[in-house]
């Protein structure tokens, strides 16, 4: 695998991260709920949360 396979690859992990933050906030998950299923701390959740809502909401309009 070469360097940019790998960039690529983490790229798209990130995007299905978020995809799936987007799926359990739609479901009514708390912050603390979702960084245990993802796997983070409620911090980065906190941190992701406005940055994906306000994509979608763009996305939306």
């Amino acid at each position: 695998m070469t360097e940019d396979q790998a960039i690529a690859i983490l790229k798209e992990l990130e995007i299905l991260r978020k995809l799936k933050l987007l799926e359990f906030l739609d479901k009514g998950y708390s912050q603390a709920q979702l960084a245990k299923v993802l796997g983070v701390s409620q911090p980065t959740i906190s941190r992701m949360v406005p940055n994906v809502t306000s994509k979608k909401a763009r996305s939306d309009g």
